[in-house]
């Protein structure tokens, strides 16, 4: 059976991730490396392989990866009318409008779309599905991009593509997107004492937001501005059913498993995480080592263990919805109630 054939279009960093996911696997072939920038497509193909192009149109490839820093939904929908997979990197859009245009342009095009939202696809994110799998409570906290800030000076204004994935996890962890969204912006913690040189100016707030998905359940979401803790990493979840709390911590390589309810138990073992018992609780360790995005590939590639399914248009048009309805929320103080998010 011959390797699924996948190309790169954009490689800059993220390119380059995905560049060296495919690498790493036997199941798919890495082909093509696409660029505006030839010779930034002849380092990517140096280094991981394949051919270096400045377009893909007209290449034999089963699948394309569009890697670029904004989706180009021409590029997108040419290569699904073509009959080739698309996997595009989230965002679909910076707007509802476009978003949902672009979802329903894609609706019937011979080659399948997915969205590749890889923080559904990291090792502990398993095992919280299998441990809690109808949390009633999240609190997720996640550290946004410490670059130069552009105007207005606002985390909520200039900060997208964290609080975008963290969306889409809290919805992949509740099954479905909340009926009701608060939101509002705080104060940053004041900054470290240091040198008297600041490299990056200072974020105006935060965004933080409270996500009801019923009367039983809800979640809340942080993103603060500045670099990630030096301890627990650029993402922190506490996650809980009222009968298991699980923590995870350390930039996705550490959880905590604690029952509640002074009940034996123990967690399934999956690949890619090892357990250890302390006391009542178990810890999980997972290797940072871009398995996630590996996963991902292989399970749009149609090559990956288990027939995960990897998220849709569907599934980009209603994050690109949250995110919009989260940053209305903060700049509003209005409740945003979303009946079809």
């Amino acid at each position: 059976m011959s390797a699924h054939r996948i190309g790169i279009m954009g490689c800059g960093a993220r390119g380059r991730a995905f560049a060296a996911a495919v690498a790493s696997l036997e199941a798919v072939e890495l082909i093509g490396c696409v660029d505006d920038d030839l010779a930034a497509a002849q380092a990517c193909a140096d280094e991981f392989g394949g051919e270096a192009a400045t377009g893909w149109s007209g290449r034999e490839i089963d699948s394309l990866v569009l890697a670029a820093p904004r989706l180009d939904a021409t590029s997108l929908l040419t290569a699904a009318r073509e009959g080739v997979q698309v996997l595009a990197d989230p965002p679909l859009a910076r707007g509802v409008v476009e978003a949902r245009r672009a979802a329903r342009a894609a609706e019937g095009v011979p080659g399948r779309v997915g969205l590749a939202f890889e923080w559904r696809f990291q090792p502990l994110v398993r095992l919280l599905r299998a441990v809690v799998p109808r949390p009633r409570f999240a609190h997720l906290v996640t550290a946004v991009d410490a670059g130069p800030p552009q105007a207005p000076l606002s985390v909520r204004e200039t900060v997208w593509s964290t609080p975008h994935h963290a969306l889409d996890l809290l919805t992949h962890l509740f099954d479905g997107a909340p009926a009701e969204i608060v939101a509002d912006g705080g104060p940053l913690p004041p900054p470290k004492q240091g040198p008297a040189t600041v490299v990056v100016p200072p974020r105006a707030d935060a965004l933080v937001a409270e996500l009801y998905f019923d009367r039983e359940r809800h979640a809340a979401l942080t993103a603060a501005g500045g670099d990630a803790d030096p301890e627990f990493g650029s993402v922190v979840l506490d996650l809980t059913d009222g009968k298991t709390r699980v923590r995870v911590w350390s930039d996705w390589t550490a959880a905590e498993i604690l029952p509640l309810d002074g009940r034996s138990f123990d967690p399934p073992g999956l690949p890619g995480l090892t357990l250890e018992r302390e006391g009542r609780a178990w810890m999980a360790h997972a290797e940072r080592d871009g398995q996630a995005l590996a996963d991902l590939v292989l399970a749009f590639a149609d090559a990956g263990p288990g027939g995960e399914s990897v998220p849709g248009v569907a599934d980009g048009a209603r994050a690109v919805a949250l995110t919009r309805a989260i940053l209305a929320g903060a700049a509003s103080g209005r409740t945003q109630t979303l009946r079809a998010a």
